[in-house]
């Protein structure tokens, strides 16, 4: 009898624990990976026609999410203050802001995102601000925004009692989706104040 094998030709009863545990972790690494990973994951799934509500109170200002595939970044966004989508390389941020007598007006928001974006990148360049009108009567400011190699959107939508605004960007990367793009202004055109509409 050799010292390494047990009688009967069976590894040692001292090596099985060892090659019971080896498996167990090989189970869990191949089989519980994927829900490590989708706990662990920044991204939620967010299902078409989704209402987010964005602002300190209930209600404040409403973002409904068009079509499917669009996800949120949970690290980035904070229902209080902002949200963070992206699907197939376009990226939608929307902040909200709030107001003061002196800030109120759309010129004035137009000049702070504009400050906002060269502070995150100092290559920023965001245009000229338009008149526009939401899908549900709110005013607002629209303009081109471009960043790091990306192209796309700055809004700014004013409350009507114009105690505070909701800025939304929508970038896209070379290439990205035509599709989530379209979602992503129709996103943008129908930001809404319920509160407002009482």
């Amino acid at each position: 009898m050799t010292p390494d094998r047990a009688p009967g030709g069976q590894p040692p009863r001292r090596v099985l624990p060892l090659v019971v545990g080896v498996l167990f972790v090989m189970a869990v690494l191949t089989g519980g990976w994927p829900l490590i990973d989708r706990a662990l994951s920044d991204r939620e799934r967010l299902p078409g026609g989704a209402l987010l509500e964005l602002g300190p109170a209930s209600g404040t200002a409403v973002l409904r999410v068009v079509g499917e595939g669009w996800s949120l970044s949970k690290a980035q966004s904070d229902p209080s203050f902002s949200y963070a989508l992206s699907r197939d390389g376009v990226d939608v941020v929307a902040g909200y802001v709030d107001l003061t007598t002196t800030e109120a007006g759309a010129g004035r928001l137009w000049t702070g995102l504009r400050r906002v974006q060269s502070v995150a990148d100092a290559d920023s360049r965001l245009g000229a601000p338009h008149p526009v009108t939401s899908a549900g009567g709110a005013r607002g400011s629209t303009g081109t925004l471009t960043r790091g190699g990306r192209t796309g959107t700055a809004t700014v939508w004013l409350r009507p009692d114009e105690t505070c605004a909701v800025e939304i960007t929508v970038l896209a990367k070379p290439g990205a989706g035509a599709d989530a793009m379209a979602e992503a202004m129709a996103l943008v055109r129908g930001v809404s104040f319920p509160q407002e509409a009482g």
